[in-house]
């Protein structure tokens, strides 16, 4: 990944009173503070996989960026979205999993401070630079499209979920692996947004699936559609033409 642009000032925590609300079993909080135009205090849970640190390795991340009932200073509310529950239910993954949660009143359209974390994570832990992935569901669906617009060289694939997209993000997109995800029965967010961006993808010679199901309305995809998923992903790797 290309050096930050942006400071990133922070410790990782064991679970403290200082971070308010109990992170989901599995994970790690932890806080940084971001200095760019601004200062941005970002909270994120991050799950190491079994066997990390035993050998020299190094391992898949997955970036996750949940929808708006996970904004704020709890934890807790992040604990419903599949892949953390994965997590704290024991599931095996065989990736490192960074989860940030977004201040209250903000959304995922801030994409320096996230590339800032990437980099911190990245520097900090033994990760693999050419497998790193982005899933978001709305609200993060919607992060996940557009962090992936403004920055697909850090990226080997990513998987949107039931998220807002302009199409004219196609052209940059386009390069990456892409899996998207959406309820036909969505009333929030409508699926034609993603059929839309599915389309001109597929104009530009892009390397994408959909899964539309039917009967799902606004909700994330199914527990099976997760463990395929990831699956799926663990298959790319980042071309070499994007690395730096």
């Amino acid at each position: 990944m290309r050096p930050s642009e942006v400071a990133v000032l922070g410790l990782a925590l064991a679970a403290s009173a200082a971070l308010a609300g109990e992170p989901p079993k599995g994970f790690v909080p932890v806080q940084h503070e971001v200095s760019i135009s601004r200062t941005v205090r970002l909270r994120y849970l991050l799950h190491l996989p079994e066997g990390y640190g035993n050998d020299d390795r190094r391992w898949p991340l997955l970036l996750y960026l949940h929808g708006g009932l996970g904004r704020g200073r709890d934890f807790a509310k992040m604990g419903w979205y599949p892949i953390i529950q994965m997590v704290s239910e024991g599931v095996s993954l065989s990736l490192i999993v960074l989860a940030p949660q977004c201040p209250e009143g903000e959304t995922w359209t801030d994409p320096d401070v996230l590339v800032a974390v990437l980099d911190e994570v990245l520097a900090s832990y033994r990760v693999d630079p050419d497998r790193v992935y982005l899933v978001g569901y709305s609200m993060g669906g919607e992060g996940a499209w557009f962090l992936a617009y403004r920055h697909p060289e850090v990226f080997a694939a990513i998987a949107p979920m039931s998220g807002y997209c302009n199409p004219l993000w196609a052209t940059r997109l386009a390069r990456l692996p892409v899996w998207a995800f959406h309820g036909a029965k969505d009333d929030l967010i409508s699926v034609g947004a993603t059929e839309r961006m599915v389309a001109e993808l597929r104009k530009e010679g892009g390397d994408v699936k959909v899964s539309i199901d039917p009967e799902r309305g606004h909700s994330p995809p199914s527990r099976a559609e997760h463990e395929a998923l990831l699956a799926w992903l663990l298959e790319h790797r980042r071309p070499a033409r994007e690395r730096r």
